[in-house]
């Protein structure tokens, strides 16, 4: 049996179409390629060295990132305070870390305005530790993401 091939073009390209308008879509984070639009209480983003701009699925992601060789030289650094939810940059927000509320990444450096609020929200979410964004080192990303410390060179 000949089929014609060109009879299948309008399928084919109608499969097509449909297949590029199913799954997800949308941003993904700079570092774990999570969708960012599916956490929109954690969203975090700084702006590159070159100029582009990068969003991250929450703080942690976006600390990290930071923190290697593709993060070098960004600036503009901002997360989404807890709150408020709204985007603010990181020098004016306390991070808090350790307590019971979990971000997409799972533990969580959750952003909170002030240190009244901070320590108001230690309380409310069992304890943790408050950290400014200078204090978030990779070795606590490392303790966050339940990595043992890094080994010491000799």
């Amino acid at each position: 049996m000949n089929a014609n091939p060109s009879k299948f073009l309008p399928v084919i390209a109608a499969l097509a179409w449909l297949a590029a308008g199913c799954g997800p879509q949308g941003a993904r984070c700079a570092k774990c390629g999570m969708l960012v639009d599916d956490h929109p209480r954690w969203v975090a983003g700084a702006t590159t060295e070159a100029g582009a701009e990068e969003r991250f699925c929450c703080p942690r992601c976006l600390f990290a990132w930071r923190q290697s060789p593709r993060g070098t030289g960004s600036r503009d650094a901002w997360v989404t305070e807890y709150y408020t939810q709204q985007r603010t940059q990181i020098g004016e927000v306390i991070f808090v870390m350790g307590s019971d509320v979990a971000g997409p990444m799972g533990k969580a450096l959750v952003p909170v305005a002030g240190r009244e609020a901070a320590e108001r929200f230690l309380q409310d979410h069992h304890g943790g530790r408050l950290l400014t964004a200078t204090e978030i080192t990779p070795e606590l990303l490392r303790e966050l993401a339940g990595k043992p410390p890094a080994a010491a060179t000799p």
